[in-house]
């Protein structure tokens, strides 16, 4: 099994717990920070190595509440151009947005006004705690570009065309228990479906992850794998497009 190559494990990364500043969604589990970061830098590597430095332009087509994403424009704020979350699901993508505007100051502000608000009310040294962490957060903010919208990756329905040139695509991909394909048609492949929904909005040198539970198996037809490991419960894959014209 391999171990983490980018981050530490004595890193604290309490500022990012859902429901602290973060907004959290009752009754749903959130991508391990760490692993995140881990294997957002481990496409950053692939894509230094192909000659495409950063910033990157970073697309979840599955973002729920973009936790993931709302983690990874902290973090690695310096390496992202811009993000682009979509989900199937409005209820979600109404935390992805609360999530996702805390990238900024304006939202940022918003969420350090409510927090204000519930320290004055109730006094809980969580609440406090919670203020500390958001100005820890608000002093790393960019005010990053970010665009989210609602969409089926699985559906015959056409991306929208902003959505192109992407570097980096990050994609925890459903099996079962809390979270389903929305809309899977009996006896479809929707991994094969989404990976040829993105390809013809992928740059060139784009790397795309695949976050599986360690029991599923996924086909990656016109694309070509770079590395497979795995981390805990997950495995992770990273591909490339293979396009006409370029090496395999």
């Amino acid at each position: 099994m391999n171990k983490y190559k980018f981050v530490e494990a004595k890193e604290n990364y309490k500022d990012y717990s859902s429901g602290r500043v973060i907004y959290g969604v009752p009754n749903a589990t959130n991508f391990p920070v760490r692993l995140a970061s881990d294997i957002f830098q481990r496409c950053t590597e692939c894509l230094i190595k192909k000659g495409k430095s950063p910033p990157y332009i970073v697309y979840d087509p599955l973002c729920g509440a973009a936790y993931t994403l709302t983690v990874l424009g902290f973090l690695h704020r310096e390496e992202i151009k811009k993000i682009f979350a979509s989900d199937s699901n409005k209820e979600m993508l109404d935390f992805a947005n609360k999530n996702l505007s805390l990238l900024n100051n304006k939202g940022m502000n918003k969420r350090i006004n409510e927090l204000e608000e519930l320290f004055v009310n109730y006094k809980k040294i969580s609440h406090k705690e919670a203020l500390e962490s958001a100005q820890r957060l608000k002093s790393k903010i960019k005010n990053l570009d970010v665009e989210i919208f609602q969409f089926n990756i699985i559906t015959e329905e056409i991306l929208p065309k902003q959505v192109s040139d992407l570097n980096i695509v990050i994609a925890d991909v459903p099996y079962g228990k809390l979270v389903n394909w929305d809309g899977l048609k009996e006896g479809s492949n929707p991994v094969e479906i989404f990976l040829n929904k993105i390809k013809n909005r992928l740059n060139s040198n784009a790397i795309v992850a695949l976050i599986l539970n360690k029991k599923q198996e996924v086909s990656f037809k016109e694309y070509k794998l770079i590395k497979k490991f795995k981390i805990g419960k997950r495995k992770v894959i990273l591909l490339e497009p293979i396009f006409k014209g370029i090496s395999e």
